[in-house]
């Protein structure tokens, strides 16, 4: 039997990963709508953890500080994200989900899921709960070479 740790498994799991990386994004982000990768992450943040400092965002999301003000800008420019000053100190804004912004929300997670139901449709329930089970093994794995903290993953964690 083949070593499933051998350079040949390893090289063909990372090319299909790649491969499924590249599909799902031409389908949730190329075909006319206007939110991109980083802009779908803060909008599933605000809208996963309710109202974040942009600091809290940057760090859920992985972009740096200014890149993570810009998107925050152009999303509340948008209207999908809404600035609120804090009743108690007044240096502290709040971001908020707007219903625009999780009613784009919304759309995209329903386009999500249909691409992976038809996807995944013709697939045992057995075989759907071993790749489930194997997908959960590999991002345990990264957490922890990774090191990140609970709060880095916040936006991933399901209620």
């Amino acid at each position: 039997m083949e070593d499933l740790h051998g350079q040949d498994v390893v090289e063909e799991i990372c090319e299909t990963t790649l491969t499924i990386a590249y599909h799902l994004g031409r389908l949730f982000f190329t075909d006319g709508d206007s939110i991109l990768p980083s802009k779908f992450f803060i909008l599933l943040a605000v809208s996963r953890n309710g109202p974040c400092m942009i600091s809290q965002i940057a760090e859920q999301v992985g972009l740096s500080s200014s890149a993570n003000t810009i998107a925050v800008n152009k999303l509340v420019k948008e209207g999908l994200l809404k600035r609120v000053k804090d009743k108690n100190d007044k240096r502290i804004c709040w971001i908020q989900i707007t219903p625009s912004g999780q009613s784009v929300l919304d759309e995209m997670i329903g386009k999500r899921n249909r691409v992976f139901q038809s996807i995944l449709e013709d697939f045992s329930e057995a075989h759907l709960s071993i790749f489930l089970r194997s997908l959960e093994s590999i991002q345990d794995k990264f957490a922890l070479e990774s090191h990140e903290s609970p709060a880095a993953n916040a936006i991933f964690i399901r209620e």
